[in-house]
């Protein structure tokens, strides 16, 4: 048993779930508790409301799978990460390509790495060249005279990740492998075609928005940018003068695109501070629909610079695959594909035997590609550990029993 845990600035996200011998992953319990002002932009900024909802989504997803975990795999959107790729060439020492040339290799890699203060999340070889011949795949037993590997890196700041990481252990969990985001979101959402050829993942999250560019069949860059479907709330409160939770509300009736019947639907909003029949007033559905569309053709749009920026944009090909809880957003699609000028389509985590379907939408992305990367067995040569794993390992869920009984008796 594993537990995923998807901490994101509206929600945390918790899939209990059986490997069986076949490798493949039954989800046997699922948590989604509400996280409101614990974290913002990725960051924890309140440990103590952060800490409370991981409890509470982690004991939902226990109750329903009847049993207890203490290990968890953990996704990590903070701490401005940062991509890289070292590529390193060494001489064979015999004809052959063989392990050792590979471990050669990986150590120069390392020593080349500075990182600094960073946390170093991810470090692993993207592609494979044996005499100017490219692959994915580890060239063991080739022929060959030299033999070079592009390594991918992905860092980031370690106050962040440290807080994060204290919130999940104080709930007595063992923090196995920690996955930055957009990796795990196209993990989930991307085909394996897709992943070969080129495309671009954007994970549309309430407080971020992950951007992730598979080629060639693995991660060539990721990226986590500051802003989500929050933004649209918030200026929807301003526009219309309106409490959040109710601007919340009015985003999910509204679309991305506007409509002429836009202008002859009325509906009613709630106006701050008003009273008695001041209170709701009725305005056009437009009024809605126009702050959305001009919300989203910004995000996009400084999306698509960022898409630019980082130097992949000739590989990731013409395919956009946008998920996130902003992805249920009527019209989104078609927007997207306009402001991006590339094929869009809403990207559904793939399908895992047991997840229920309040759970198999968008919004599920990254907690799903947990467990996919918990399945690719990426998580056994995973860069993030802690000399606490062993000391808090017989503790984890003895722990929790433990303060279940202080508290109940």
């Amino acid at each position: 048993m594993i537990a995923a845990l998807d901490v994101g600035s509206s929600k945390v996200a918790c899939l209990i779930a059986h490997r069986g011998s076949g490798g493949q992953f039954l989800v046997k319990g699922v948590g989604n508790v509400a996280c409101d002002g614990g974290v913002v932009g990725g960051a924890v900024v309140d440990m103590a409301l952060t800490e409370k909802a991981i409890k509470a989504s982690l004991d939902m997803a226990e109750k329903m799978a009847g049993s207890t975990v203490s290990d968890v795999i953990l996704s990590f959107s903070g701490g401005e990460p940062v991509t890289r790729v070292i590529e390193i060439s060494v001489a064979l020492e015999g004809p052959l390509v063989a392990e050792g040339d590979v471990k050669r290799a990986t150590d120069m890699a390392k020593e080349k790495l500075e990182i600094g203060s960073d946390a170093l999340l991810h470090f692993f070889p993207a592609a494979f060249d044996v005499d100017g011949n490219y692959s994915t795949n580890t060239p063991l037993g080739m022929y060959g005279k030299r033999l070079g590997i592009a390594f991918m890196a992905v860092t980031a700041a370690t106050g962040p990740l440290k807080n994060l990481d204290a919130c999940v252990r104080r709930a007595h969990l063992n923090v196995k492998a920690v996955v930055l985001a957009p990796y795990a979101s196209g993990l989930a959402c991307l085909v394996d075609d897709e992943v070969g050829i080129g495309a671009i993942c954007i994970d549309m999250g309430a407080g971020t928005t992950s951007l992730s560019i598979y080629a060639q069949g693995t991660l060539v860059y990721a990226e986590v940018l500051p802003f989500g479907g929050s933004q649209i709330t918030e200026e929807l409160a301003r526009t219309l003068l309106t409490p959040i939770d109710q601007a919340e509300k009015l985003k999910n009736l509204g679309s991305a695109i506007s409509d002429a019947a836009d202008e002859r639907i009325e509906i009613e909003v709630l106006q701050i501070g008003e009273s008695g029949s001041d209170r709701t007033l009725r305005m056009p559905r437009s009024a809605v629909t126009g702050v959305i569309q001009q919300e989203l053709e910004l995000l996009f749009a400084t999306i698509a610079k960022h898409i630019e920026a980082s130097g992949f944009s000739e590989i990731a090909g013409r395919r956009v695959v946008l998920t996130g809880g902003v992805a249920r957003c009527d019209g989104i699609r078609d927007l997207a594909s306009k402001v991006l000028g590339r094929q869009v389509r809403i990207g559904y985590p793939k399908a895992v035997a047991g997840l229920p379907g309040a759970a198999q939408g968008p919004g599920f992305a990254g907690a799903v590609g947990l467990l996919a990367y918990a399945a690719s067995k990426a998580h056994e040569n995973s860069v993030y550990t802690d000399k606490q794993d062993q000391e808090a390992s017989s503790e984890g869920v003895f722990g929790r029993v433990s303060q279940w009984i202080k508290e109940t008796f």
